[in-house]
């Protein structure tokens, strides 16, 4: 890794020495962290804006963007490339527009749940037609939940809640009406899906907002090993300091953990040694250093 060789010298400095044969080890075991691909799943209906949410939090065209109301019967894979790696985006299909195709659906989703590591379901911040979403999630995907996956709903195109006209375009932000109401759709999601009202995000992709909020949510959802490739990918506009706080230091948890398994039989105090010399490396080179 680039970069590596120099932070090596600095752990032997500290009284870390490795070996070849351990410095190679522990960057192979990096490589395979950070070079890995996370699989996102974004559900949802068909003009929900999944398209121009992956478009705005990525900061990128990665999904075709169509106003025709075809709903594919597999899975969209989209791989965002970020650097020399990716994100894989999921394309789902919605449910509740063919009913003779839910079961089929019902298949597909039990299937991809287990190999995806974040779920994004999207719905629309005016839709109240929401029974057949209510359905499928309650009997297919919340099952799937208990093993810890990280999931959220995400309420979209907020800036058409009512009163829509007195939506900020200047600050592109809600009126205090709004946002009031927006807080009621929240609650109103949270209870008809049984869900954490915390767990549900309200976003405008066309007005980019809130979606720093889902960055973070999604940063501190994820586990550590995780986090470093999906929050690269995302625009810049949405990190948050909080936010790049918790990457890096998830980032020094990472390096500690590698080196220790690979140095065996090292004394306690090469952890805090690996710390201080991890915050050297993010203070004198990119923590995202390419591969």
């Amino acid at each position: 890794m680039e970069g590596a060789g120099t932070w090596f010298d600095e752990l032997e400095r500290r009284g870390v020495p490795l070996s070849e044969t351990q410095r190679q080890k522990i960057n192979e075991k990096m490589r395979e962290i950070l070079s890995y691909e996370p699989r996102v799943g974004i559900f949802g209906k068909t003009g929900v804006g999944k398209s121009s949410l992956c478009n705005a939090l990525f900061g990128q065209v990665v999904c075709p963007i169509s106003d025709i109301a075809a709903c594919t019967r597999n899975p969209q894979e989209v791989i965002l490339n970020v650097g020399t790696k990716g994100i894989k985006l999921l394309d789902v299909p919605g449910v509740g527009e063919n009913l003779e195709r839910d079961e089929e659906y019902a298949a597909l989703y039990a299937k991809l749940l287990p190999e995806l590591d974040l779920v994004l379901w999207l719905v629309k911040a005016d839709d109240r037609a929401m029974a057949s979403d209510e359905k499928f999630f309650k009997n297919v995907v919340k099952p799937h939940l208990e093993q810890g996956k990280p999931f959220f709903f995400v309420i979209n195109q907020v800036d058409k809640i009512e009163p829509y006209r007195e939506w900020n375009d200047e600050k592109h932000e809600p009126s205090p009406q709004q946002f009031q109401n927006i807080h009621k759709k929240i609650h109103s999601v949270a209870e008809q899906f049984s869900f954490p009202a915390s767990k549900v995000v309200p976003v405008s992709a066309s007005e980019r907002y809130n979606l720093a909020q889902l960055v973070d949510e999604i940063v501190f959802a994820l586990p550590k090993e995780k986090t470093v490739t999906m929050f690269r990918a995302v625009d810049d506009a949405f990190k948050s300091e909080t936010a790049e706080r918790q990457v890096k230091k998830n980032f020094l948890e990472i390096v500690g953990d590698v080196i220790q398994g690979v140095a065996e039989g090292a004394k306690e105090l090469v952890k805090d040694v690996v710390f201080d010399a991890g915050v050297w490396l993010i203070n004198h080179l990119p923590w995202w250093w390419p591969l």
